[in-house]
């Protein structure tokens, strides 16, 4: 069965992958290097292709239909954190009038298909987290600290869910890394890996800091991109980026439950559904969204919805939520504006 399915994917992927080069070949040396990278992929040589889809992005490193080839390849592969870190950045991309329409239907169309790649990026993190949890008490504290962040990188929800974890990682990393942050020795990978640290722990001002120094040290343009691309991401707005994570099929259930406060209630199956459907909803109203009004009436739209909802008691976990709003003094609204919406 899963060779059937492998085939069936190759198969699909062959058609997606010739067709992506009529679509957003704007740079002839780039797609020079696209054409080889499709001939290899062809003749199953899938370390060929991803060389060759590399030096087409150092030519054009904003094609985000290129890019999403390559974390395609590197997923088939599994290299997980490679083709997650590829991926993320093709669903952070906007349609862009200078190369053309076929090019803005197919990253219309290939930011859809990504979501559906989460789920295996979800249990490739909560691999790396039993990792850590069977080891925990080994003593290597700077591996088990590299699989934290595997597993933080590939599964958004593990970050949620063990914050004081994260707290304690990047002190690993800190320490590890210190000549670094003297100056005497650069250390790339490790270093981008604690900024992501810093990112998801809020810590802007310390990640944007590496990214800034990452830049003294790059070996090429699509590299340059990346790190540049990682910057501008990080001083995006909380409702942006959540807008992002919703399209891009890393916004959850459990997440939105842990949104509007009934995280820890127990749910039932209808009230499962009930935020099931807010979130696919929302989902399907982004892929169809191309400019940053209509992205932004998406999230008033979920904002609504869970106002609305809550004022009727149709959402899980209310009444210890309204309690504790008035306590503080607080409505909906205030605590919605808190968590990013």
């Amino acid at each position: 069965m899963k060779r059937a399915f492998q085939a069936i994917f190759f198969f699909f992927f062959v058609i997606a992958f010739s067709y992506a080069v009529l679509a957003s070949g704007l740079n002839p040396e780039a797609e020079a290097f696209y054409k080889k990278a499709e001939a290899a992929f062809v003749s199953k040589d899938l370390d060929t292709a991803e060389t060759n889809l590399l030096e087409a992005l150092k030519l054009e490193p904003d094609n985000a239909v290129y890019r999403y080839i390559l974390g395609q390849v590197q997923f088939m592969k599994e290299n997980f954190l490679e083709a997650k870190n590829n991926l993320e950045i093709v669903s952070r991309s906007r349609p862009s009038p200078d190369k053309g329409d076929d090019y803005n239907t197919k990253l219309k169309n290939y930011k859809k298909k990504i979501k559906d790649l989460q789920e295996k990026f979800n249990t490739a993190g909560t691999s790396k987290f039993q990792i850590y949890e069977k080891n925990k008490d080994s003593g290597q504290k700077l591996k088990l600290a590299v699989t934290i962040f595997q597993a933080f990188k590939l599964n958004p929800p593990l970050r949620y869910k063990n914050f004081k974890l994260l707290e304690e990682v990047m002190g690993i990393y800190e320490s590890a890394l210190q000549a670094s942050f003297d100056g005497k020795e650069w250390q790339k990978d490790p270093m981008l890996q604690l900024a992501f640290l810093y990112e998801i722990a809020n810590k802007k001002d310390k990640a944007a800091e590496v990214y800034m120094r990452a830049l003294d040290y790059v070996d090429n343009p699509n590299e340059e991109f990346v790190i540049t691309h990682k910057f501008d991401y990080l001083n995006r707005s909380n409702k942006e980026k959540l807008l992002d994570t919703i399209e891009a099929g890393d916004f959850t259930r459990q997440d939105l439950e842990e949104l509007i406060g009934s995280g820890s209630q127990k749910v039932t199956e209808e009230d499962k559904q009930k935020i099931e459907d807010i979130i696919t909803d929302a989902r399907s109203k982004l892929e169809d969204a191309t400019t940053d009004e209509e992205r932004e009436s998406v999230l008033e739209e979920i904002k609504a919805t869970i106002i609305e909802k809550q004022k009727r008691g149709e959402l899980p976990g209310q009444e210890e939520l309204k309690k504790k709003l008035e306590k503080e003094g607080k409505t909906m609204e205030d605590y919605l504006k808190e968590k990013g919406l």
